[in-house]
């Protein structure tokens, strides 16, 4: 009997110090970034509607090798401003080198809640490749319990992105011209999806009667192509989706 009252009082006092009522979810604008060497990208830091709250704190993690943090993080919209608040941040210490840590607490009575902006904070990019972030969130009541929430992190490219190359190329003889089709590309090759539809690019070797290399021989932005002016008698055709 003692060992089952020592468990209730247990639970008690973990639900009163941790509450999972919270579904609140942080996500950033803009949710996906592409960008080159040298280039800052600025992210706005959102959560979805919450219940009354005092304050957050946040720990992101990312490669500080591909990407870094620029200057300090600002307070958004819902919190700026606030009397008696306490915004601070950490960037990536020897105590925790993998986190950077952005929270903020108010010490008064003016509390807020989501929806809306928390913060802001820029980044530069340092090298080529898929940036890999993740992230816990949380919340804490005017009482002090916190309230559990969901971290949705910013899809970040550093580098033009190559295009996938064109699937399902089919050429139909028609008697007079060659008809070539192709399926859209809609991903680069980091399996990331394409701001803008490519352009494609044509091109054409031929076999007989006489050799001759590859050479684009033109641009369109559908996809497919038909091709009368070739002269051979057998011909290679492929097609490349380009960014411009």
């Amino acid at each position: 009997m003692k060992s089952f009252a020592l468990m209730i009082m247990l639970s008690a006092v973990i639900s009163a110090s941790y509450d999972w009522a919270g579904a609140t979810t942080m996500y950033f604008v803009p949710d996906t970034a592409y960008a080159d060497l040298g280039d800052t990208v600025t992210f706005t830091a959102h959560i979805t509607a919450s219940d009354t709250v005092r304050g957050f704190t946040v720990y992101m993690v990312y490669d500080t090798n591909i990407v870094d943090l620029v200057g300090a993080p600002t307070p958004g919209a819902l919190i700026a401003g606030l009397p008696g608040l306490d915004f601070r941040y950490a960037d990536h210490i020897v105590a925790a080198p993998a986190w950077l840590e952005v929270g903020a607490t108010v010490f008064g009575t003016t509390y807020w809640a989501g929806p809306g902006a928390l913060f802001q904070f820029s980044l530069v990019m340092r090298e080529c490749g898929v940036v890999p972030m993740t992230g816990s969130f949380s919340m804490r009541r005017p009482n002090g319990n916190f309230i559990p929430g969901t971290f949705s992190p910013p899809a970040i490219l550093v580098c033009d992105a190559v295009p996938l190359a064109p699937d399902s190329l089919t050429i139909f003889w028609t008697g007079t011209a060659a008809h070539l089709r192709w399926k859209a590309v809609t991903e680069n090759e980091f399996g990331f999806p394409l701001a803008d539809p490519p352009t494609y690019v044509v091109y054409r070797a031929e076999e007989l009667p006489a050799f001759s290399p590859f050479a684009p021989i033109d641009t369109v932005n559908t996809l497919e192509y038909v091709d009368s002016t070739g002269l051979g008698e057998e011909h290679l055709y492929y097609v490349r989706a380009l960014i411009e």
